[in-house]
């Protein structure tokens, strides 16, 4: 079994609870959603927006929990269909904070509810927390909400444990990033919500660079250079990707490559909100705590999306 293949197996049963809970509302609000982090949250609140943007490439980044067929595809997130929107007669249309410029044509069709998950002052956990109780007050699921809220707090205290008895497992920093091409990364940090949650395992990051307000640095591979890290990445790799690497001498000369303290992970929307906390914290701590052989797969050939 390849190692992506078991950490994606592993992921998401936290958030059976929410789900479980999280009955359809007959008279919850039409949605159309812009943001997919929005999407992933009202799915496990149980509220099924009506139209999304971007269905294909949501269900293959966020990867849980999936959009069903029902959910119109509007078109892009940051150029929507105007006319698939309208036709869909949305109540609201939610957007994220980095959307504001469509807000005025937007609101020609329904009213525009904008949400700041990522902003410069970071803890994107935070504001997933306060907007999620916002997002499910407006769809009438506040129980729901509470929920989701509870039993992510509670995936997290859970694979904290997990990783106190695991010392081992803790005892170096980590290097959590994404290929962009061959020499250069996008390394999570200050202000990402997975930072957040490595706060909340207790689980040390090497970066320490600067990042956006998205909370990635944009790195070329030298930095990636702390002696005893460990370095996880994340599936898919860009097309050509894996091929470069094995012929590059500076990757393979980084510590953690030569070590193999290196693995990947399942494709992850790294801008998303308490689903995505709650999945990130299960494939990390397994990820952390499984011994299963790391090889740069030359299968995972496909771009991921671009950031919103």
């Amino acid at each position: 079994m390849r190692r992506r293949d078991f950490l994606r197996g592993a992921a998401c049963a936290s958030l059976a609870l929410a789900v479980s809970q999280a009955h359809a509302q007959p008279n919850a609000p039409r949605l159309v959603v812009l943001d997919w982090g929005l999407v992933e949250t009202l799915l496990t609140l149980g509220v099924l927006p009506v139209g999304a943007a971007e269905v294909a490439d949501y269900n293959a980044s966020v990867v849980q929990p999936l959009a069903p067929r029902e959910v119109a595809d509007v078109g892009l997130r940051l150029a929507p269909s105007l006319e698939l929107i309208q036709a869909l007669a949305p109540d609201f249309i939610l957007i994220n904070s980095s959307q504001e410029s469509q807000r005025a044509m937007l609101e020609r069709i329904a009213p525009v509810r904008a949400f700041a998950v990522y902003t410069d002052a970071g803890a994107p956990y935070q504001h997933s927390v306060d907007i999620t109780r916002a997002v499910a007050q407006l769809c009438g699921r506040e129980q729901a909400g509470d929920t989701l809220i509870d039993a992510t707090a509670r995936t997290l205290a859970r694979n904290r444990q997990r990783l106190a008895a695991h010392s081992d497992a803790i005892a170096r920093a980590l290097y959590v990033m994404r290929f962009f091409d061959a020499r250069h990364v996008g390394v999570y940090g200050a202000r990402s919500l997975f930072q957040d949650v490595m706060d909340a395992l207790d689980v040390r990051n090497a970066w320490r660079g600067e990042t956006d307000y998205w909370g990635i640095g944009v790195a070329g591979l030298e930095a990636l250079a702390a002696p005893d890290a460990q370095l996880l990445y994340f599936d898919p790799l860009p097309p050509g990707v894996a091929r470069a690497l094995a012929d590059n001498r500076l990757w393979r000369a980084l510590p953690a490559v030569a070590a193999q303290r290196i693995a990947a992970l399942p494709p992850f929307w790294g801008f998303g909100m308490l689903p995505s906390a709650a999945r990130f914290a299960d494939v990390l701590t397994t990820a952390l705590t499984v011994s299963i052989p790391y090889s740069l797969s030359r299968q995972s050939q496909s771009g991921a999306s671009a950031r919103s």
